[in-house]
Parts: C-alpha cells; sequence; structure tokens
C-alpha cells in the first residue's frame, strides 16, 4: 500500500476501507511471523504520541497506519503531501467484522464489558472474548496479567486477529508489550487498535451523522454527548495539534530549500 510521511509515521493512503478490510482478513488468516499492529491516529493519538515515547513507539512500529481524523487529511493537503480519504478505524471494524463474520474465521475480541462481548458473540460465533478487570494503564502488573491471558489464550486456539477494544492508553500499553513478546509457535494473529469501534457497532456508543463526520465536526459530536468527560481533550489537549502542523511547515519548507 502506498503511504505518505506526516508527523513522523507513514500513513496508508490511496486505498479504500473496504481494500484495507479484504487485506487484513486474508493477511489474518495466514501465520505472521512476528507481531503486525494496526493503529488508527486521530488528532488526539498524535498529541500522545509527542508527549510519550511509548506510545509513540506502539505506532511508529505499526504495520499499518490508517489516518482517522478530518483534520490530518485536512493538514496533509496543507503540507503538499496530501492523503486521499480519512480511514476510520470505526468504518474499517464495520467491514471487516462483516467478512470474518461470513467466512467464520476465529478472531479475539479485548472487550470493554460484558455487555459488549454478548451482543458481539451473538453475532459472531468463532469469536471469543476477553474482558478484562478495570485497570489504569500505568498499571504493569494489571498490563502483564492482560498480556498473559492474551498469549495463554490465542496459544490455545486458532486466532487470525485481535481487536482491542479498550482506551487509546491501554490499547498501546497492550500493544507495546505484545511487540516484545515471543511469537507463538502457530504464528503471530494481527493485533487492532481499534478503541471504541466494537461499541459503535452495537450500538452501546452513538456516532455523529455521517454529514458532521464528512465536515470534519465529529469531535464536536462527541464533546456535546460527553462533555465533562472530553471537554479538556477537545478544547485544551489537541489545540496543540495547530502548532505541530505549522512545525511541520517550517520543517518541510526548511528541507526543500536545503535541497535546493
Amino acid at each position: 500500500m502506498d503511504r505518505v510521511r506526516l508527523f513522523g509515521l507513514d500513513f496508508v493512503t490511496d486505498t479504500s476501507i473496504e481494500e484495507l478490510a479484504e487485506t487484513l482478513v486474508r493477511e489474518g488468516a495466514d501465520a505472521q511471523q512476528s507481531w503486525k499492529v494496526v493503529v488508527t491516529p486521530n488528532v488526539d493519538h498524535l498529541i500522545h504520541y509527542r508527549d510519550s515515547t511509548a506510545l509513540r513507539h506502539v505506532a511508529e512500529s505499526a504495520h499499518l497506519v490508517l489516518p482517522d481524523g478530518t483534520p490530518i487529511v485536512w493538514a496533509s493537503r496543507l503540507l503538499g503531501e496530501p492523503l486521499t480519504a480519512r480511514l476510520a478505524g470505526s468504518d474499517l471494524f464495520e467491514s471487516w467484522w462483516e467478512k470474518t463474520r461470513a467466512e467464520m474465521r476465529p478472531v479475539l475480541i479485548i472487550a470493554a464489558s460484558d455487555e459488549l462481548a454478548t451482543r458481539l458473540a451473538a453475532e459472531h460465533s468463532a469469536a471469543h472474548f476477553i474482558v478484562p478487570k478495570m485497570f489504569d494503564a500505568g498499571d504493569e502488573a494489571a498490563v502483564e496479567a492482560l498480556v498473559g491471558l492474551v498469549l495463554a489464550d490465542v496459544c490455545t486456539r486458532p486466532t487470525d486477529a485481535i481487536v482491542v477494544g479498550l482506551s487509546m492508553s491501554k490499547t498501546h500499553a497492550l500493544a507495546q508489550r505484545l511487540l516484545d513478546a515471543p511469537v507463538p509457535l502457530g504464528g503471530a494473529p494481527l493485533v487492532l487498535l481499534l478503541g471504541a469501534s466494537a461499541e459503535f457497532h452495537v450500538g452501546l456508543q452513538r456516532r455523529a451523522p455521517a454529514w458532521m463526520q464528512r465536515a470534519g465536526l465529529e469531535w464536536l459530536y462527541r464533546l456535546v454527548s460527553h462533555p465533562r468527560r472530553l471537554a479538556r481533550r477537545y478544547l485544551v489537549d489537541d489545540i496543540a495539534f495547530g502548532p505541530m502542523v505549522w512545525r511541520e511547515w517550517r520543517t518541510r519548507r526548511s528541507r526543500s530549500s536545503i535541497s535546493r
């Protein structure tokens, strides 16, 4: 797949959600000789990557980096390296899940709640689930315990892919440990860091209307829906994306001047 390098990451471009889903189903059916992680950064992720070496390492080591944020696509055009489209993790899950169900592919879902696991299990009998107890991403013992559960599960039965449906910090903490773990004898499943995508799919959370997604206003819909939880993220922390774009533009302009 074609890539565009932005903010130190190689974003996938010139493809579609359907093509991505087909690729992941096909790759998942083949035994992987190394852990391959798929990440879907949005603006908030990029801010966290800037501030955390550990989180950034996961993205830099990823098999696929998808631009899950309209502002990232807009910024790519401003920077002269245009991405063709937003590739949202929630859209990817819908397409990938439909294909894995149709082919009865064995997959493991790390679900945020029993309710989510129950609803997904009703749709896909070949899926299996782990619902971890509440833990903090900084609790290394809890993360290691979850990694142990995951490795025990995938070492005892065929697994094409692992979907991690936890918060951003928890999904990346788990992925970091898996990247450092030995590959199971039967090969490593793909690791898809898709956050709340499965919750959107079953209706436990609601996505913004399509017109708001197209207009880059999905963040506003989420802010209005969860103001206490998300106000700081969208109104304070993510403002730093503007200076990040400016620095990226300055760096590219400086490199261009030197190469002339």
